[in-house]
């Protein structure tokens, strides 16, 4: 339940839109919010809520910084065409796990907890999810495009778990003994 609830938040932006420094916790804390406001929407019906969810939060993470780095070292072996097709397919799978994790948002409160900068190209933004029994916390993982002042997603943290370091340790356990074109078709 507890990573389900995570997703929600942890998927509420993607795609490269980026945000200047000042502004993340700003921007984020009104995406938040506003998708928070689509769930609990009675009008809408559960795909209406879905595709808004996703629109408002499809602004700010890097997917192909993301492919990148869940593929590890292989990523330097694939092709342009390859990175591409994964990239799109990755993405696509990272939305119909967020869909997927969306029917399981109950009302839960969410507070903004901290903005850190880490590095000077790296800053977290810390979410808790208040439930009825539990806290959970999300992190969602910033990076500084270079030559830019422009941040963007490139990992969210779920309860102390890297959603991209996760895929990384399955891909790269599957291309053991499977191709790339087998990785695509399995996601």
């Amino acid at each position: 339940m507890l990573k389900k609830i995570l997703v929600i938040l942890l998927l509420s932006g993607l795609s490269a839109h980026a945000v200047e420094e000042a502004n993340i916790k700003k921007v984020m804390d009104a995406k938040v919010k506003k998708v928070l406001g689509i769930l609990k929407n009675t009008k809408l019906s559960q795909k209406q809520k879905e595709h808004k969810s996703i629109t408002v939060m499809d602004k700010i993470f890097d997917y192909r910084t993301m492919s990148q780095i869940s593929m590890g070292k292989r990523w330097k072996t694939l092709t342009a065409k390859e990175k591409n097709q994964f990239s799109r397919t990755f993405e696509k799978k990272l939305k119909y796990s967020y869909v997927d994790k969306l029917r399981l948002y109950n009302n839960q409160r969410v507070i903004t907890k901290e903005l850190k900068k880490l590095k000077s190209n790296r800053i977290s933004l810390e979410y808790r999810i208040i439930g009825k029994d539990k806290n959970y916390k999300v992190v969602y993982l910033f990076y500084k495009k270079r030559k830019s002042n422009q941040w963007y997603i490139y990992d969210v943290r779920l309860v102390g778990v890297s959603i991209i370091q996760t895929y990384r340790k399955q891909f790269s356990e599957f291309l053991k003994t499977k191709s790339f074109k087998q990785l695509l078709k399995s996601l």
